[in-house]
């Protein structure tokens, strides 16, 4: 502000600043005019008041001065304080005597979801949290501005705004005025719910790392370097004596074990200090009572601080004098099995998983001629130059470990270059878990026996082949014979009706002229007789046929041509019966010597036959090849001495069909003359006999079959 001053009658226009310098302007003011009146008198009475508004005009530069300084300092103080409150992660607040809240950080605001601290002036602790909260915050605050008592370091469970529970760490204190009178609280929070979780699983894993330790039945301690225990577990304390594991804490081993075991303790303590070296299941002795002496293996290592300097040691003490006792029980047992196996004359031996031979007998070491300590660790592979019986063994080794039970098998060897075979029982060998740990051999040379039992498997072999040769030649002679009877009585039958058959036709022809061309029934008689007598000459005609000995006229011929002249002469019936046929030739087929009118008898009788098992229509498949015979023995019931020869080349001709095939209790009669399996006076059953004889007569076979997915092959089997 600016004031006037008047010195010496002289109007002075000064600045003076606000605020505290209003007063001080003001008071500079009032003190110079007082001295101007003082002066305007001096001048009356005397001089000096020059000098003394000198010295006002200084003073209230200086005071000006300090005043810009402080409000210097008061920025500087404003910004540290409004940096402090904008950047601590903590929540701060200032809360009047009713707990409005009269200014907070970003951090509070944050928390409570605002979005500016501003946003909380004036609310309250119920404006923000639930009401059990809110009603505690408030009991707390109004505590402290009764009492004056600050409430330091409150760690407390909290639901926090996001719904998450957590621990917060609160301080509030006592809000004063410049005076010292309470006028609200300010408080600050921090989210300790990693700390206090750490501090929990830290005294969760405590509690379990003592539980772990006391359930273990070794002996576990802790020591420091002057070897004074620091903690223990119930184990060792019962092993010492002591009434509790805290009752040794402090104490030394030499309060409770003999002088010679301190010693060397000690000596093994000062040992792993200078080395860092662990101690690792040292075994020693001790004798708890006279006469009871017990083993025990000791483990110890050193503790470590973070520097890495050691503080101590920790080990554990393990009673193993069962095991001890067991181990020497199991080595008296193993000495004992051992001199059992050696003294059998079987050979004995085990092997691990991996085919590694584990133990052996002298049977073993006599048959190889291997000392044990040569044999122990090697494989069948590694020991015998024989890989294919090695390979074998290993086989039956795994076969036994896949299977876990007992196997017997025999299994051949050279011994001094001459074979052996040896009937071998190999079983698996468990551990007490029943888990697979070994396979075990005993082998038996049987080499004597086994050729004893193939001698008399092959005599047995020869006597059984010989009576099937036997029966077989008998029952083909006796089929000779009765073909050869049925030949002889087709003969004599033939020529006994051929004659009759003539006088009668030549009758049935006289009645034909003689019967009235209106005669209808007549003629339809007369033409019946006509047929029954056509009938009967064919019958006779095949009889003649099946019995007749006389050459064929062969020669080399093309068979290719003979099957495709049969196809033209079934072509038109097969349409009719709507069968689908299929040709199936293999290109230059070697030629054949046949009779090529009576083979396409054959071939068209065949495939009139299949024609006929398939009355609803269906595929015939005809099919030629050629090929060299194999597995083919001689045939006693044919009259022909040029059969088939194992070796020889050879022309198959098949004809399949898609019938119903035929019923396996009469494919043996197939054959016979007379048998038919088509309604009476549709067939004369002589169509098979003479294909059959006609095939015969060119030195081949003719076979049926039933084909496995249904329906008949016919087969017919002729040298090339």
């Amino acid at each position: 502000m600016a004031a006037l001053v008047i010195f010496g009658g002289t109007v002075v226009l000064m600045n003076v600043p606000s605020d505290r310098g209003v007063r001080i302007g003001v008071g500079a003011a009032v003190l110079v005019a007082g001295g101007y009146l003082a002066g305007g008198r001096g001048r009356m009475g005397g001089s000096g008041g020059g000098s003394s508004v000198t010295r006002l005009v200084e003073i209230n530069r200086d005071l000006e001065k300090q005043l810009r300084e402080g409000r210097e300092s008061h920025r500087k103080l404003e910004h540290y304080f409004e940096m402090l409150m904008a950047n601590v992660p903590a929540n701060i607040y200032f809360k009047d005597r009713e707990s409005r809240f009269l200014r907070v950080n970003q951090s509070m605001a944050t928390y409570v979801g605002r979005g500016h601290p501003e946003d909380l002036v004036g609310k309250t602790d119920h404006d923000l949290f639930g009401k059990e909260h809110a009603d505690q915050a408030r009991a707390d605050e109004m505590k402290i501005v009764k009492t004056g008592i600050p409430i330091d370091g409150l760690i407390e469970r909290e639901n926090f705004p996001n719904g998450k529970t957590g621990w917060v760490l609160t301080n509030k204190m006592p809000f004063r005025d410049h005076e010292g009178h309470i006028i609200g609280t300010f408080g600050m929070s921090s989210d300790v719910s990693t700390l206090v979780q750490a501090q929990h699983d830290l005294e969760r894993e405590r509690n379990m790392l003592r539980s772990l330790i006391d359930g273990f039945p070794d002996k576990i301690f802790a020591r420091d370097l002057e070897r004074h225990y620091l903690t223990v577990n119930k184990a060792m304390a019962e092993w010492v004596g002591a009434k509790s594991p805290e009752e040794m804490i402090g104490k030394t081993p030499g309060d409770y074990f003999p002088e010679m075991v301190v010693r060397t303790g000690k000596e093994e303590d000062l040992r792993m200090i200078a080395t860092g070296d662990p101690v690792l299941n040292r075994e020693w002795q001790l004798e708890l009572r006279k006469g009871d002496l017990h083993y025990f293996v000791t483990t110890k290592v050193l503790l470590r601080d973070a520097d890495g300097k050691p503080w101590g040691i920790i080990g554990m003490d393990r009673d193993v004098t069962e095991q001890r006792r067991a181990q020497e029980k199991a080595i008296q047992a193993e000495q004992r099995m051992q001199e059992m196996i050696d003294n059998s004359p079987a050979v004995i031996s085990m092997k691990d998983l991996k085919g590694r031979y584990l133990m052996v007998n002298r049977g073993f070491e006599a048959l190889f001629a291997l000392e044990r300590k040569d044999v122990l660790g090697f494989t069948d592979h590694q020991l015998m130059g024989d890989k294919a019986a090695a390979d074998k063994f290993r086989k039956h080794d795994l076969l036994v470990a896949e299977r876990g039970e007992a196997l017997q098998m025999d299994e051949e060897l050279y011994v001094d270059n001459e074979p052996r075979t040896y009937v071998s029982v190999k079983f698996p060998l468990l551990d007490l878990r029943g888990e697979l740990k070994a396979i075990g051999t005993i082998s038996t040379d049987i080499t004597d026996r086994k050729a004893a039992e193939q001698s008399m498997h092959r005599l047995n072999d020869d006597l059984i082949h010989a009576n099937e040769d036997l029966r077989a030649a008998q029952e083909q002679l006796i089929q000779a014979e009765k073909m050869e009877s049925v030949g002889r009585l087709a003969a004599g039958v033939a020529h006994e009706v051929k004659n009759p058959l003539a006088m009668i036709g030549m009758g049935i022809e006289l009645l034909a002229r003689r019967v009235p061309a209106d005669d209808a029934q007549g003629l339809e008689t007369i033409e019946r007789m006509k047929r029954g007598i056509d009938r009967a000459k064919k019958i006779v005609k095949g009889l003649v046929d099946y019995s007749s000995a006389r050459q064929l006229s062969v020669e080399p011929k093309d068979i290719t041509e003979v099957i495709t002249d049969a196809i033209a002469l079934v072509e038109y019936p097969l349409r009719q019966g709507r069968v689908k046929l299929i040709k199936d030739i293999e290109h230059e087929l070697p030629p054949v010597s046949v009779d090529s009118t009576k083979l396409e008898q054959v071939l068209v009788n065949l495939m009139i036959n299949a024609m006929h098992a398939m009355p609803a229509g269906g595929t015939l498949t005809l099919r030629a090849y050629s090929q060299i015979l194999s597995g083919v023995r001689r045939d006693e019931g044919l009259r022909t001495a040029g059969h088939l020869r194992e070796g020889d080349r050879i022309v198959k001709i098949e004809v399949d069909d898609t019938g119903t095939g035929i019923d396996e209790a009469i494919m043996s009669k197939l054959f016979d003359p007379f048998f038919t399996t088509k309604p009476t006076g549709t067939g004369t059953g002589l169509g098979l006999a003479v294909c059959r004889k006609i095939v015969e007569l060119h030195n081949g076979t003719l076979e049926l079959e039933n084909l496995p997915a249904g329906g008949v092959r016919a087969s017919i089997t002729l040298k090339a």
